[in-house]
């Protein structure tokens, strides 16, 4: 299966995994990757750095905005890539958390099961296309705001006023 592409810069790629750690009924899942892998963000450049914030903002209004969702889950851990080859790549979870949870707890952390459990494997539903279509039209919106628009800047990015 296929992760699907919602935004991309020069920087970094979101992507929506086809077997999700939190499903769509439960609020959903998205994934930030760095382009140019690093094991933590304490090795980005500064305009890296930046743009990780940038789109960071972005992701979590667009999920509130399209999804309904009653909170935003950032985590940043990477725990289960340590034995990997090359190690642990940083990246960043996007976990939306719906008001009722079906298979999650409300109020309590996200419960994931240890790596290669088959839930991960079409049990937790991804996002339909339309609501990647949606995501994807709203974070290009937002991305617009002035706000993002000096964030970009100082990233080095140049967002199309169009």
């Amino acid at each position: 299966m296929k992760n699907s592409i919602v935004y991309e810069d020069q920087y970094f790629q979101l992507v929506s995994p086809q077997c999700p750690y939190n499903s769509r009924e439960d609020g959903g899942h998205l994934i930030l990757n760095k382009k140019e892998e690093v094991t933590d963000r304490s090795e980005m450049t500064y305009q890296e750095a930046i743009d990780f914030m940038r789109i960071s903002m972005v992701v979590g209004r667009a999920m509130y905005d399209v999804l309904n969702i009653e909170r935003m889950n950032y985590e940043d851990l990477g725990n289960w890539g340590l034995d990997t080859p090359g190690g642990a790549k940083m990246h960043l979870h996007f976990y939306g958390r719906a008001k009722v949870q079906i298979h999650q707890t409300r109020g309590e952390h996200l419960s994931l099961f240890h790596k290669g459990h088959p839930i991960y494997s079409g049990h937790l539903h991804p996002f339909s296309d339309k609501e990647l279509q949606r995501l994807e039209e709203r974070i290009l919106q937002l991305e617009k705001e002035e706000k993002y628009q000096k964030m970009a800047e100082l990233a080095g990015i140049s967002i199309e006023n169009t």
